[in-house]
């Protein structure tokens, strides 16, 4: 390869600015996390994240619900997670619904609904509002065992968003 070529990678790498250099900008430096969620079920499926869970494998999805007769309705939560002073804690959680007609192999998503579900759980908005109370009982239950410490770091007002209040009777959702 050519000294030029080399010359240029240097100089561009070393005049890009890097993402993780500003940490002012309070939406950098979250990782998201897919949980899909039916019936008082859920589990964590990372490849709910580019469409690819195993619940979609297989699964032809239509740009329009029309025609589709959706005999599963499923949600997929994502979950951002921030590193702060003292380890990792729940920042943020959005939900989007899908729905899958599995005997004729169709489904509908709304991607556009999915990303911005996403962007909502990085700014740290807690937005599970459309999950039954038993889907949302079982999310929490999930976070909560997965990762005890991680649940002890989440500020109280996103636990309860999570749905702290489900798994302790005696605390009252806002």
């Amino acid at each position: 390869m050519p000294s030029f070529n080399r010359d240029i990678r240097r100089s561009v790498q070393s005049t890009l600015p890097l993402a993780f250099t500003r940490p002012e900008d309070p939406l950098l430096g979250a990782s998201i996390v897919g949980v899909v969620v039916r019936d008082g079920v859920a589990k964590v499926d990372d490849a709910a994240l580019h469409g690819r869970s195993d619940i979609e494998r297989g699964i032809r999805f239509s740009q329009s619900p029309a025609g589709l007769e959706p005999d599963e309705r499923w949600s997929v939560v994502f979950l951002a997670m921030k590193r702060g002073p003292e380890g990792l804690y729940y920042h943020g959680a959005a939900c989007a619904p899908l729905w899958i007609d599995r005997p004729r192999r169709r489904g509908y998503r709304d991607i556009a609904r999915s990303v911005n579900c996403m962007s909502d759980a990085v700014a740290g908005r807690v937005e599970l509002h459309e999950l039954a109370p038993g889907d949302l009982k079982a999310l929490a239950a999930l976070l909560r065992e997965r990762g005890r410490d991680v649940w002890q770091r989440t500020p109280a007002a996103t636990r309860l968003g999570l749905g702290e209040g489900l798994l302790r009777p005696e605390l009252k959702p806002e």
